[in-house]
């Protein structure tokens, strides 16, 4: 078991950022709401650069606008674990509803072969946010219904429109069991529901979350990649998040997912972004991010990564703080 190097640690605690030094007390050093560190730094969120990025919406956008809609906004203010009850919300989050409901959207939901072909990531995330963001109501159950009458009979999700596709995509697949795994944690447990998370888990469980059945290879070679933020993409990191909140962590299947999480720690406890999915520089351009998550480095410490990374560790185990 590896001691985590206390100038990180205590780097990461008292950050400049407050979203990064809340996610930080909140997800590795685990503080519940009462702390006295965890209510000092909510209080800074407001004055957040980051925080007040994301809040800037742009409604003439579509909510599915990559990586600047209202769809992703929600998203990553979710994934920091944005605290409050914010009516500034409300109206992007309507947005991106009334999208989802819309007749032509509805329209777009296809069966073929019996299997429903859905990006089901649009729907899971935007439960996911509703539910984070403290935003819920009859349509959100509504949208979890619908992740509950697409999932296939492997256990996951997937938009491939060809008839003879037949499995589950990982890409399609782990937000809807992010979002069934918060629902279920907000609106309590039912055989549909944690039947439906079963599955889904043991989608991954199969593979070893990452692995080949057949010759023990990787599945994709962007699946052993890091990155913050995911957005839609699936890796190693997200998919051992996904078994922490299922109480999966434990699992024999998720050991070589694990070992390959640690092997990439470097000497200090700290975890460097080797892929992303943004640009910051250029807001007019697709894959504009309204923040800067990070650079690809080798060198460069991504504090966003190194925060989800040793809370993992920690929860298999492997780390002490």
């Amino acid at each position: 078991m590896k001691q985590i190097n206390t100038k990180l640690l205590n780097d990461l605690r008292n950050h400049p950022e407050p979203a990064l030094r809340y996610f930080a007390l909140q997800n590795l050093f685990a503080y519940g709401s009462d702390n006295q560190e965890m209510t000092a730094t909510r209080t800074e969120l407001p004055n957040s650069t980051i925080i007040q990025n994301l809040c800037a919406f742009d409604l003439s956008l579509h909510p599915y606008h990559k990586w600047n809609g209202a769809h992703w906004r929600l998203v990553q203010l979710a994934d920091i674990g944005y605290p409050y009850i914010n009516p500034r919300l409300q109206e992007p989050r309507a947005q991106v509803y009334a999208w989802l409901f819309s007749e032509r959207h509805l329209k777009s939901i296809r069966s073929i072969e019996g299997r429903t072909r859905r990006c089901a990531s649009q729907e899971a995330n935007a439960v996911f946010s509703s539910i984070k963001l403290n935003m819920v109501d009859e349509k959100t159950e509504e949208l979890v219904n619908r992740l509950l009458r697409w999932q296939w009979p492997d256990g996951g999700w997937n938009c491939d429109k060809r008839p003879q596709a037949s499995h589950s995509s990982f890409w399609e697949t782990w937000t809807p069991l992010r979002a069934l795994l918060v629902w279920e944690k907000f609106a309590g447990s039912n055989s549909a529901l944690n039947t439906a998370i079963e599955n889904a888990a043991e989608l991954f469980l199969r593979k070893q979350l990452f692995l080949r059945e057949t010759d023990g290879q990787a599945m994709q070679w962007e699946f052993t990649r890091l990155r913050h933020p995911s957005y839609w993409k699936y890796d190693i990191l997200v998919g051992l998040e996904l078994m922490k909140q299922a109480g999966k962590l434990g699992d024999q299947r998720c050991t070589a997912a694990i070992a390959l999480l640690e092997n990439k720690m470097g000497s200090n406890g700290a975890f460097f972004a080797e892929d992303k999915q943004f640009q910051a520089a250029n807001s007019s351009a697709w894959h504009y991010s309204p923040v800067d998550w990070g650079s690809v480095s080798t060198i460069k410490m991504n504090p966003w990564l190194t925060v989800r990374a040793l809370s993992v560790l920690k929860a298999a185990g492997k780390v002490v703080l």
